[in-house]
């Protein structure tokens, strides 16, 4: 039963996600007249930024006293310092962790692998890409392939570091 929701909370949010990615790809190309590269290149970044900020929040306040996959990150220091993300401890109570464990795989899985996956898209970037580079279209290739990876990377840093703000103003 759990899977069958988990599945259905991420077909709900990768439908979102799906319209999102086309209603902003129509407002860069149409009204703001940008290359459909550039278009898609500006929402894939926005979703790097999204996906690493609800990545740290969903983290931080779902999994704040059990051991966390951020808990090794340079961004999570102020947090660790203040008693975050402790070591796992087995004597914590089950259902308390199965419980935020619940919500926060719930919650991730209609934020980030629904609606963020469902905007993002890897697969539209290489068509793109491919289109570019068999037409002779070089630079755009270029400001393409290297702005989509290098930005998306930095885009992703700034969104853990924004969580990583904005937990820390609530302690």
């Amino acid at each position: 039963m759990k899977i069958f929701i988990v599945l259905m909370t991420i077909g709900l949010g990768g439908s979102i996600g799906a319209l999102a990615r086309h209603l902003a790809s129509l407002l860069f190309t149409g009204p703001l007249g940008l290359p459909e590269y550039l278009a898609i290149m500006i929402v894939n970044i926005l979703g790097c930024f999204l996906i690493g900020l609800v990545f740290f929040l969903i983290e931080g306040l779902y999994n704040k006293d059990t051991n966390s996959k951020l808990a090794t990150a340079n961004l999570s220091k102020p947090l660790l310092d203040k008693g975050w993300w402790p070591a796992p401890d087995p004597t914590q109570p089950v259902v308390r962790d199965f419980k935020a464990d619940l919500q926060s795989e719930l919650l991730a899985a209609f934020m980030i692998t629904g609606i963020l996956g469902g905007m993002t898209t890897f697969s539209l970037f290489s068509l793109i890409s491919l289109n570019l580079a068999e037409k002779g279209n070089y630079i755009p290739l270029a400001i393409n392939a290297v702005g989509t990876v290098a930005l998306g990377w930095i885009a992703t840093y700034f969104g853990l570091w924004m969580g990583q703000k904005i937990l820390t103003r609530k302690l």
